[in-house]
């Protein structure tokens, strides 16, 4: 006994795999291009054209025709003594914590520095006891007073 399927049953059918060949196709196409650009922002060229968020984002850029802008600043902890809970941040990452009074802190061009006293529970100043001529800081706390919060010193501009 045999199936017969019918002409108008058979047209769909053959429609149905020309469909799923055009949809293999297409993610295979897709796939292709996700990889390709995720393979081009790993670059710094290819990073420069598909995006510009490292403009945006202050974070230093090292390569051969950038040379990185860094540079040191010193900050005294006063009306607390050094412990591991007092941190430096940098664009909102940790970059120093504060095992001394008196702390040397690189610091990189277009950057935002603060103090994170978080989990401190009494109030402490920091301040920036020392500024060498090649920084610009824009809005600058020359004594950061920190009452178990963030407390912004200032976005650096390195010459």
């Amino acid at each position: 006994m045999r199936l017969q399927i019918s002409s108008r049953l058979k047209k769909y059918i053959l429609i149905i795999f020309n469909i799923n060949k055009v949809y293999r196709v297409l993610l295979f196409v897709f796939v292709s291009a996700l990889l390709i650009s995720q393979l081009a922002l790993t670059l710094p060229a290819g990073r420069a054209v598909l995006t510009n968020t490292d403009n945006f984002e202050g974070i230093y850029k090292n390569g051969e025709n950038q040379p990185s802008t860094l540079a040191e600043i010193t900050l005294t902890l006063v009306d607390a003594q050094p412990c591991p809970d007092i941190e430096i941040l940098q664009n909102g990452q940790p970059i120093a914590i504060f095992y001394e009074e008196k702390i040397k802190v690189t610091v990189s061009d277009n950057s935002v520095l603060e103090i994170d006293g978080r989990r401190v529970n009494k109030p402490f100043s920091v301040v920036v006891s020392d500024i060498p001529s090649n920084i610009d800081i824009e809005n600058i706390a020359n004594i950061a007073q920190v009452n178990s919060d963030i407390s912004l010193i200032g976005r650096i501009f390195v010459k």
